[in-house]
């Protein structure tokens, strides 16, 4: 009885690692690939959740704070099992900057040069409320003068 126990427990810990490991350090050094040449500053580790009573999942939100006269580049690789593709957008307040998403279309990665310092959020969803995963890399691409 005791190797049966075992035997579920090591499956079990075998499979809760291999769902995880979809959403995990193998998208996470694609989006540092695809940054190309810039220098990486932050990364952000996106999982969107359905609860059982929810139809959609919502969004998800981050802070980081930008500098004036900075060319910025925001990249995102989605987990294989997603069913859409997350939507990045960049808000300084509620004022949408940019976004991955862009006449119908979306991107992997967008630029943005920063006129101004201060917080600005990055909001994260899909396109229908489906759940996935995501993982995305803001990075510096040159200061301007």
């Amino acid at each position: 009885m005791k190797k049966l126990f075992y035997s579920f427990l090591v499956l079990f810990v075998i499979s809760a690692f291999s769902a995880s490991a979809q959403c995990g350090d193998d998208l996470l050094k694609t989006a540092l690939k695809e940054m190309g040449s810039s220098q990486y500053i932050k990364d952000f580790s996106v999982e969107m959740v359905k609860e059982k009573k929810d139809t959609k999942t919502g969004f998800v939100k981050f802070t980081v704070l930008l500098n004036s006269n900075t060319q910025y580049k925001f990249n995102i690789v989605n987990g294989p099992s997603n069913s859409e593709k997350m939507i990045m957008q960049l808000k300084e307040g509620d004022k949408l900057i940019s976004s991955n998403f862009h006449n119908g279309k979306l991107y992997d990665s967008f630029q943005f040069i920063c006129r101004k310092t201060g917080v600005y959020h990055l909001y994260f969803s899909f396109k229908g409320g489906q759940e996935g995963c995501a993982k995305a890399v803001l990075s510096l691409v040159k200061q301007l003068q």
